[in-house]
């Protein structure tokens, strides 16, 4: 017990997660990114600091009071003649003290009130802008988890097609040794192993880079993870109808929702700007005590009181006002055009994975009957070049297509769970509930090594 405590407080001080020691599936992979992503906390931060500003935007609206205490010591000397005409000195030395309490209160000033309003605007602006990086992070979180999957998948096919190569160098050389095939048989295979070989390097480095960029974002080394299922089932997605998934996308999409709040905040600014125009009403209260003020009134205590108003009234400010409101309404001019963009943007998007999700089964079973037709063709091409009727570059182009129909295959069924994904983040977000149930729709229970 001691050994294992000691041992949890050597990770933790390395700075080792301990969770790296279990298989990473996306949902752990999506708590862990959550918590450790520098990108995910800066925005978090980001978004606590715009909730400041509803907090400025109150203050210019409640009480303003400020407080003064001064303190002087004067020094001097009175020279007076007595009746003798001799010169009598007399110090003049003393402390003056000034202790001041003044209270102001606006009644009416359409700036502050305005600021008031962009407060609670530049805050809910904050809280879209989050929920979009949020939503990014999480994408790009997501892309690179399927990013070490089909990597892994191609370093197996790779390995596999190389393996292929190396059976069929064997074959050619066989039959060139019974005097039945062709020197050129043997360098062709032996030029596509050597293909296969390299192409797996590559794809062995992928892998490596891959698992690296993952750990990036979620602080664990993946040395095991978990697959998509052998065959995955296609689920019906709610709603089932592509406007439906476009209303909804208009009405919660984060980036959407983030440009209607920067709209609001720039047609506040033009009233704010107009605020230049207008006059203002601020109650005002004072409360002062001095004592010696001056050499005449050194010894004297004064206390005062004052209750009062101020008007302030522009009459001109040489075209600065009018220049600020014609500044305010192209920057909210601005605004309205780059939503409408994301407005169209966002629909490009909807459509885009609503789609890939609906043909996505189609497109699945479609490959599936590739991989099986191609896997056929190598069968009958090997039977074929042991008949005389094929040669062995039909074999290699056979066993080709087999390979990249699997990538394909494995790539497609990535690309439909992303979609399902990617659908639901556009329209209204990703959230963790989201993230565990598509876990436990389309990933397998066993785990593999990487």
């Amino acid at each position: 017990m001691r050994r294992t405590a000691i041992q949890l407080l050597l990770l933790m001080m390395l700075g080792t997660p301990l969770a790296q020691a279990n298989p990473i599936s996306l949902f752990t992979a999506w708590q862990a990114a959550r918590q450790q992503d520098p990108n995910l906390l800066a925005a978090k931060a980001e978004r606590e600091a715009g909730q400041s500003e509803r907090a400025i935007g109150r203050a210019g609206l409640l009480p303003q009071i400020s407080g003064s205490l001064g303190r002087s010591r004067m020094r001097g000397d009175l020279d007076t003649p007595n009746a003798r005409g001799d010169m009598i000195r007399q110090d003049l030395s003393y402390t003056s003290k000034t202790s001041e309490l003044s209270l102001q209160q606006t009644v009416f000033d359409w700036e502050k009130i305005t600021a008031f309003r962009q407060g609670h605007a530049k805050a809910d602006h904050a809280l879209a802008v989050f929920d979009t990086q949020a939503n990014e992070i999480s994408e790009r979180l997501i892309n690179r988890y399927f990013q070490v999957l089909l990597t892994q998948q191609n370093v197996l096919l790779a390995h596999n097609h190389l393996q292929s190569a190396d059976k069929h160098i064997r074959i050619a050389q066989r039959y060139f040794d019974l005097g039945e095939g062709t020197i050129t048989a043997v360098h062709e295979a032996q030029s596509r192993r050597d293909m296969a070989n390299a192409r797996w390097l590559v794809a062995k480095d992928s892998l490596v880079v891959a698992r690296r960029e993952l750990q990036e974002m979620t602080g664990l080394d993946p040395q095991q993870i978990y697959p998509l299922r052998p065959q995955i089932q296609p689920v019906a997605i709610e709603p089932a109808d592509l406007q439906a998934w476009m209303a909804l996308a208009m009405q919660r999409n984060a980036q959407i929702r983030a440009a209607a709040q920067d709209l609001r905040v720039n047609a506040l600014e033009i009233q704010r700007a107009f605020s230049g125009h207008l006059p203002s009403l601020t109650l005002v209260a004072n409360l002062r005590k001095t004592e010696g003020e001056s050499i005449s009134s050194r010894d004297e205590k004064n206390s005062t009181r004052s209750l009062g108003y101020q008007v302030n009234v522009p009459i001109f400010s040489g075209g600065e006002t009018h220049a600020r409101v014609q500044q305010a309404q192209h920057n909210r001019d601005r605004s309205q055009h780059l939503m409408d963009a994301a407005r169209e943007e966002i629909a490009v998007e909807v459509t885009k994975q609503y789609q890939g999700v609906v043909s996505g089964a189609e497109h699945i079973k479609a490959l599936q009957r590739a991989v099986e037709s191609s896997q056929l063709a190598v069968t009958a091409s090997e039977r074929g070049y042991q008949g005389g009727t094929h040669g062995i570059r039909d074999i290699l182009d056979a066993q080709e297509r087999l390979y990249q129909a699997q990538l394909d295959l494995t790539q497609t069924r990535l690309e439909y769970v992303m979609a399902r994904l990617k659908l639901a983040a556009v329209a209204d977000g990703l959230d963790g509930r989201l993230i565990d149930e598509t876990t436990q729709l389309f990933f397998s229970q066993e785990a593999i090594d990487l």
